[in-house]
């Protein structure tokens, strides 16, 4: 009978969707952060279930090839699960992951290699810092609401820790209180900070449950003024209880009310609201992987499903013949067309609303897709935009998806209602996580 508290030596087989070794013990899977595939480790017994072990790292005794030295001192944090793995071996991971999803819905495609980054540090260009009393200012730990005070992140932009820096030093001696979740007292709940890879402008969001005092926020636009690249410095009112990080009310305390930056040439502006891809080096490499899938030779029309803001639509503009973007989200609907008028492209058009109401209509207005791109959320495209794709039957299909197991479940059906699947790329986005975006092409069987 094992116990809380033992000391036991298990081998590492795989990994969970979370990045946490598996091992196997009294018939049981036993789960260790830390852990990697290939190895022999020395693990105390943290819990029990009739299920399931978890247990805590003590000692690699046999470790994998591919273990290297962990970057981070904050290893509390729950945002890097792959710190301890080799770059190399990260993107084979991630290419297995996806193969694997395929294989489990009998889906046989050879899966590409994982398309990496050269650099796969600094790469995020928005951090979202939580603040409690102290004040601390963080990350919160895994599977908890623990926060974890992070001076340094080495996936985050260099000037996020000044920022913080900055800000927790400003608190302190302007007594500003950091919000209590527990009463429900106080001031700061976040600090945003968004940061334009290539333009460089660095854009800071106080979120307040309760606004400061006029000299405070002086103070505060003082402190920041010394960070590089500064555009804009914005307060943001969250007064309702819950996760959500963004209140309704912003206002810009100092600077521009938006930060600009580039994908694939085009110019977006990006608000404290705005949707913009974390790491836009490598969204620029995905989209190129989209739009090599999509074989545009300049007089196709496009439909872009699941637009958001527009960036995979807007970024296609320019091979394509005209472009027709759907989302339900209207605040997205109306950046995409802000951004197309930006970028001065004339043969994108926006529609507002859900691709398995919208489409129908086009199609009756004899607007015709030579190619469909979708780039779903993670629970995969709604049943109801498969069954209109499979029964409009656009020659061409570009499935974009951050998640191989719904990504897998929706290419299964497609494939069961007349297309046949041709290729499949990974893409990491996030260098150091568990997640990977993958695209995938389909045509329709004659």
């Amino acid at each position: 009978m094992f116990k809380p508290g033992q000391q036991v030596t298990v081998s590492v087989h795989s990994l969970t969707d979370k990045g946490d070794g598996i091992a196997t013990l009294d018939g049981r899977p036993l789960y260790v952060e830390g852990g990697l595939p290939g190895e022999d480790v020395e693990v105390r017994l943290t819990l029990a279930k009739p299920r399931f072990f978890q247990g805590r790292l003590l000692r690699v005794l046999r470790a994998a090839p591919c273990r290297r030295e962990d970057f981070c001192p904050h290893t509390a944090c729950g945002g890097c699960q792959l710190r301890v793995m080799d770059y190399p071996a990260q993107l084979a991971l991630k290419r297995s992951l996806v193969a694997e999803a395929l294989q489990g819905q009998g889906l046989d495609c050879p899966v590409g290699q994982t398309l990496g980054m050269e650099d796969p540090f600094h790469y995020r260009n928005k951090a979202q810092y939580a603040v409690q009393p102290g004040p601390f200012i963080g990350f919160y730990a895994k599977h908890s609401h623990q926060l974890v005070e992070v001076d340094e992140c080495r996936v985050q932009a260099p000037a996020t820790a000044e920022v913080a820096q900055r800000v927790r030093g400003w608190m302190r001696r302007q007594a500003v209180a950091a919000y209590n979740e527990q009463n429900r007292q106080g001031c700061v709940r976040h600090l945003v900070v968004r940061n334009g890879v290539y333009s460089e402008e660095v854009m800071v969001v106080l979120v307040v449950a309760e606004e400061p005092s006029t000299e405070a926020l002086e103070q505060l636009v003082a402190e920041l003024q010394g960070v590089a690249g500064l555009a804009s410095i914005q307060l943001n009112l969250n007064p309702r209880e819950g996760n959500r990080i963004l209140g309704d009310e912003t206002r810009v305390l100092w600077g521009e009310p938006c930060i600009s930056d580039r994908l694939g040439g085009l110019t977006f502006a990006i608000s404290p609201l705005s949707f913009f891809q974390v790491n836009p080096r490598q969204t620029e490499v995905l989209y190129r992987e989209a739009l090599r899938q999509a074989e545009l030779k300049g007089d196709e029309v496009v439909f872009d499903l699941y637009c958001g803001i527009g960036t995979i639509g807007l970024f296609m503009a320019a091979h394509a013949a005209r472009v027709h973007g759907v989302e339900v989200v209207p605040e997205a609907i109306a950046d995409a067309r802000a951004n197309a008028e930006r970028n001065g492209l004339t043969n994108a058009v926006f529609h507002q609303g859900s691709a398995e109401d919208l489409v129908p209509g086009l199609y009756e207005a004899g607007i015709r897709a030579d190619v469909v791109v979708v780039d779903p959320p993670r629970k995969g495209c709604d049943q109801a935009l498969l069954d209109t794709l499979a029964a409009m039957g656009p020659p061409r299909l570009v499935y974009v998806s951050c998640n191989p197991k719904t990504l897998a479940r929706d290419l299964a059906w497609l494939c069961q209602h007349g297309y046949r699947l041709e290729q499949v790329t990974p893409v990491d986005m996030f260098p150091h996580t568990m997640h990977v975006e993958t695209v995938a092409r389909l045509t329709r069987e004659p």
